[in-house]
Order: structure tokens, then sequence, then C-alpha cells
């Protein structure tokens, strides 16, 4: 498996040193606050970053954007050309968000500087009001106060951390020697233009290095549970092939049939003549000698079957493990977002229904069958009893889709949704394919199958049967190419 890829991005930020001398390059005096935003950025997960906002700046002669971040390690204050960053569209607006635009938006901006040997800045309003940027990387933050009010302990007008009152950082008095070693970067602030491209560029990096993080994430997830899986099915595969030999026993038994052997103790003792020995196999004491030799051929061919079934699905687990290997390592060395959309895609975590990673966890450690819609979303299912409550009641929420056949016992089915998402027909569809298959209505024909939220689901007292309401029926009848398709993805 290939090492984690290092998702650290290094932002331009400037000394109080540069800081002062950025912010006495860039001219904003005078212009008026048209709009407060929280700027899109494409590449991140989300849309945005959180704690960092636009102020859409104009005047009759010119017009602007400027950029501020209150992200830990991540602070700074740039100047942009207009329209350079959007508004996102996802992102919620916060107290702080609604504060500002509430307040200083149609205001224009009467002054901005820097404390002396410190990285924050104050831009001063009419109506007596201060915006000041604590760009300090380890602390940063954004507050809203009455004009004059940073010298002391205050209550701000409105604060990005939510704390009720804000103390400004002690003022230092550095040495001669101290503020030698202080940066000073010329290339990085020779022109407002040269810094807001290093800017933007880090701030790129950034929102790519974390969806190449969330996608790393899951495909780490994704693997986990594959290799848990292909393991406890292995260790099922050890366990059948220690099994008794079956057919053997029932075989021997039927040539000794119509001598009518007596059980002694728990078995009978017959003479293999292949071996030309006395061959001890198990008997049961509450079946007769017919039941008997049915129940031999019966474990024989449910332990064949089970046999095939673990194998097919440990090759089949094993070539997903080498997929989600392959697509880590391809992460590895994804360079942009083009490639890494892709591997979202291949994966199925680029769809908008793709799982989170809460989801992925619920689905990882159900211990039923599990299989995936056309549209990304995992369908449940429960085989026994045991797998039908722990789906139902630990597994399953809410808002959670669950089917069941309509009046016969059988499987439980769920199609784990997303937050404000649904389903689709088709998964519907795919969903009651799966609870006629898993509650053994191959051959039944046409047959109804219930659906309601899961929330609608109630555990009989003292039994393992449940009863549901709100329910809506499908008619459905088994679709082999449906079910091909679904096994494929299981």
């Amino acid at each position: 498996m290939s090492a984690p890829r290092s998702f650290s991005v290094t932002f331009p930020q400037l000394s109080f040193r540069e800081l002062e001398r950025y912010t006495a390059s860039i001219s904003v005096q005078g212009l008026r606050v048209d709009r407060v935003f929280v700027p899109e950025a494409s590449a991140h997960p989300e849309g945005y970053f959180k704690k960092e906002w636009v102020l859409e700046l104009s005047s009759s002669t010119q017009s602007a954007q400027l950029y501020f971040s209150v992200r830990s390690a991540q602070a700074g204050i740039v100047l942009l050309p207009p329209k350079t960053l959007k508004p996102a569209r996802q992102a919620t607006r916060s107290g702080f968000d609604l504060a500002l635009a509430k307040r200083i938006e149609g205001l224009r901006i009467q002054s901005m500087a820097t404390v002396p040997q410190e990285r924050i800045v104050r831009l001063t309003f009419p109506h007596d009001l201060e915006l000041v940027l604590v760009l300090i990387p380890i602390r940063p933050e954004a507050v809203l106060l009455e004009a004059g009010t940073l010298v002391a302990s205050t209550r701000p007008t409105a604060r990005n951390e939510g704390d009720p009152t804000f103390t400004p950082p002690t003022p230092r008095t550095l040495s001669d020697e101290q503020l030698r070693k202080i940066p000073f970067r010329e290339e990085w602030i020779r022109s407002p233009e040269s810094y807001a491209r290093l800017w933007l560029q880090a701030r790129d990096s950034a929102a790519l290095a974390l969806r190449a993080q969330r996608l790393e994430t899951a495909l780490r997830s994704r693997l986990e549970s594959f290799e848990r899986k292909k393991h406890s099915l292995e260790e099922q595969h050890q366990q059948s092939l220690k099994e008794p030999d079956w057919n053997a026993y029932g075989t021997l038994l039927q040539t000794h049939f119509y001598t009518k052997p007596t059980a002694r103790d728990g078995f009978y003792e017959l003479m293999d003549y292949e071996k030309n020995a006395l061959v001890r196999i198990l008997a049961d004491p509450k079946l007769n000698l017919k039941q008997q030799l049915e129940r031999f051929f019966h474990q024989a061919k449910r332990n064949r079957a089970r046999l095939e079934e673990t194998a097919t699905r440990i090759q089949s687990l094993q070539e997903k493990i080498s997929a989600t290997e392959a697509a880590l390592q391809a992460l590895a060395t994804a360079a942009g977002s083009t490639q890494i959309e892709e591997l979202e895609k291949a994966q199925g975590l680029g769809t908008k229904n793709a799982p989170t990673n809460r989801e992925q966890k619920r689905v990882a450690g159900f211990s039923g069958k599990q299989y995936t819609s056309r549209e990304g979303l995992p369908i449940l299912v429960g085989r026994n009893a045991g797998e039908n409550l722990e789906l139902t009641f630990k597994v399953a929420r809410g808002n959670d889709l669950w089917l069941h056949v309509k009046g016969r016992p059988g499987a439980h089915v769920a199609i784990l949704l997303p937050p404000k998402k649904t389903a689709s027909l088709d998964t519907l569809l795919d969903a009651a394919q799966l609870c006629l298959l898993h509650s053994g209505g191959k051959d039944w024909g046409k047959t109804e199958v219930d659906y309601t939220f899961r929330k609608h689901v109630k555990k009989i007292k003292n039994q393992t049967e449940v009863s549901y309401t709100h329910n809506k029926t499908l008619v459905v009848t088994v679709d082999e190419e449906r079910l091909k398709r679904l096994y494929e993805n299981t």
C-alpha cells in the first residue's frame, strides 16, 4: 500500500514589517463596501473555505475586492482585482458574516493601517465602527468593534469566534536585534498583483490538497473495510473446509441403508468397503434413518455452496483491494484537479449522492450483504434474524428507506441516504429486487414489496419481528440483468 500523501501547503503570510509595507501600498480609503460574501473555492470538497470573506469595494473611479482570511496558519489580507472571486452558493452564512453585511455594507472605508510591530490590520468606517483583523498565524481572528476600543478588553459588535469579549494582543516592544530578524521579502510585496498571485496559488493548492485528503481518507477507509471482510471470509472458508465430508457420510449411510444400522452413543459404525475399515459417522438421535440421510446430503450441498460463495467473494474482494491500492498509488502522484476528479468518479466518490465518511463507517460495520446502486447509494440486506435487527435498529437511521416483502417473513433491506437526499425509482427497484431475492422469492412471480422510512418501523416486544406504517408498495418480479449489475458492485 502506498504511503500517505503529504497535504501541507505553505501560505505567503506576511511579517508585521511586510504587512505594514503592503497595506501602505494598497489604496482602499474612500471605497464603499457594496457587498460582503464568503468566496467560492471550486476545488475545495465543500466548495468554500470557512473563516474567510471578501469585501466588494467600489467608487466612481475604481473597484476592487478586499479578501481576508483568519484561518489558522493561513491568515492574511489581499487586495484583488474586481470579480476575481465569486460568492460560494453553498456556503452557510455565519453570525459574523451577517453582522458584517448588516453593519458595513454601504459604508466607505475611512482608513486602513496596521498596529505598530503587530500583524494586526484596522479598517475604520463611519458610525464609529472598526474592523480589526488579527493575522497572527497561531490565533487569527476578525472582530467588528466600536472605534477606539482596541486598547482594552471589550465586548465586540461581532466576532468570528463567537466569544462575548475580546482582548487585543498585548503590544510588544522589540529590540533592534529582534527587529533585524523579522523577515522582509521584497519579492512577495513588490506589487499588489504579485502578492495576490502568490496567495491565490496557495489557496488553490490548499483547496486541492483538502480534496485529495478527503479522497485518500475515503479510499483508505474502503481498503480497511475490504481487507476486514476478506479476512472474515477467509476464516469462514477455512471453517467450511474443516467440516466433515458430509457427502461421504451420506454415501456410506446410503450403502448400508437397507441393513438399517443402529446409532450408538451418537454415532453409526459402518463398514467402508473401499477402505476395508469401520468408520464412525455422526448420528442425530432426533432423526430417523431417512431423515439422517437427507440431512447429510443437505449439509454437503450447503457446505459446497458456502465454499463456492466464499471463494467467489474472496476473489471479488481481492480485485477491489487491488483496484483501491492502485487508486491510492495514482492519488499519490496526481498533480491537478482533473486527475483527482477522475479518481473520484472512478471510485464512485465524485457524485453528489456519494456516501460521506460517516455513512461509509456505518456500511463498513454491518455484517450482512452490501450492494451499491447505480447512483452510488449503499443498499444493505439482512440475511437472517440477527442481521435484520442489526440493520434496522443499529445501522439504519430515521430517514433511510426500509423495505420488506409484503405479508411474508423475509429479509430487511435499507437504502442509506445522505442528509436531505432521497433515492431515485431506479435505486428503489434495485433494493426491491434484493429484498425479493434474499427473502427466497426468486420463483414467486409478481410480488409486492413495501417500503417506508426507517423511523416508521417498530420492533414487536419480545419478538424478532417488526411492524411498520406509512408504507408504499412496489410490485416486482426478479430481473436477472439488474441483479447481475448489483452483484458486480457488491
